[in-house]
């Protein structure tokens, strides 16, 4: 914005007022909420975000406030449920649908902000027996189900989404209410020429290392029989699809049992524990991977004052602009 609008403020378009440290954190917020400009003042610690950006509304003299817009990053949405947490720490423990940039598609997904910092991308959601997942190759490869209760992300989304590598989470919870999670630090899934073949190593947690005999196997469905058994489909013999191999000993999207299921060999040879088997609740979810230590909610880094410009360092790759002057990420 134009120099001559420092120092003033609108009421008019005002989405809300926020506890800012930083350029950085006004600009994340502005970011996460998709305001269309944004003014800070550094002296209050206040940052002001705004639906539209009309000067002519800038009539209230405040002092202190340096105002803003964006090129892009109201448009654009995030790639991730963790990217979203990031640009707007605001969303810390509210789960639920949001929409975020799948290879260049809006897909409404389910985000998990609050289980170990929040970030998750739910790739797979199980409530009930209401849907049924024993699916075909197209369903698992495009999507199938409601995000807020029973779905599939589908493998085209997963391959994308593990472009980057991304931890894995799975929570498990059974019909005694007994909880269980296994945490994996590798998860990549190939695309749709390799049968998404699976990458997952680094385990740990409570629920026991069931996917490790699936790692490097291919997806199999009932209509495309992928995996290492010679006889027989391992899709249809497990009534769902997964990356089987020799049909152990994961089956996370097989036929949802219920309490009075005594079959043994879903208690032991297939899933290895109860809880693994016997679920009410279920969510598999991915967010990119960061070494131990690291902030999941980055450190506030003070915006870099010229005589001229600013450089803002927002984290996404947005750039802001300022005045006549460029602001750009580093």
């Amino acid at each position: 914005m134009d120099a001559s609008l420092d120092n003033k403020v609108s009421n008019v378009s005002l989405m809300a007022i926020y506890h800012s440290e930083s350029l950085i954190q006004c600009s994340s917020i502005c970011c996460g909420e998709r305001c269309a400009c944004f003014g800070f003042n550094p002296q209050l610690q206040k940052c002001r975000i705004y639906q539209s950006c009309d000067p002519a509304h800038m009539t209230i003299i405040e002092t202190g406030w340096e105002n803003f817009f964006p090129d892009g990053c109201g448009i654009s949405l995030n790639r991730s449920c963790m990217e979203i947490l990031e640009c707007n720490p605001n969303v810390k423990g509210e789960d639920g649908l949001y929409s975020i940039n799948i290879d260049d598609q809006e897909k409404k997904v389910y985000c998990d902000m609050t289980t170990d910092g929040g970030g998750w991308t739910v790739i797979q959601k199980r409530q009930d027996n209401s849907t049924d997942f024993q699916r075909n190759w197209t369903d698992y490869k495009n999507e199938f189900g409601d995000p807020s209760k029973n779905y599939w992300i589908g493998n085209d989304a997963i391959h994308y989404l593990t472009n980057i590598n991304q931890e894995l989470r799975v929570e498990l919870l059974s019909f005694d209410d007994e909880k269980a999670y296994a945490l994996y630090s590798t998860f990549q899934v190939g695309n749709e020429s390799s049968k998404y073949r699976l990458t997952v190593t680094g385990y740990s947690g409570t629920a026991g290392n069931s996917l490790e005999y699936c790692n490097g196997g291919k997806f199999s469905t009932r209509d495309q029989d992928n995996d290492e058994r010679r006889v027989g489909n391992c899709a249809n013999h497990r009534h769902g699809a997964w990356w089987y191999r020799d049909c152990g000993t994961a089956n996370l999207n097989g036929k949802y049992a219920g309490p009075a299921v005594t079959d043994q060999a879903k208690l032991s040879k297939h899933c290895g524990t109860k809880v693994r088997e016997f679920k009410p609740r279920q969510n598999v979810m991915v967010r990119d991977y960061r070494t131990p230590g690291h902030r999941w909610i980055p450190a506030e880094i003070e915006a870099q004052r010229g005589p001229l410009s600013y450089t803002v360092d927002p984290g996404f790759g947005t750039t802001w602009r300022r005045h006549t002057d460029q602001l750009r990420t580093g």
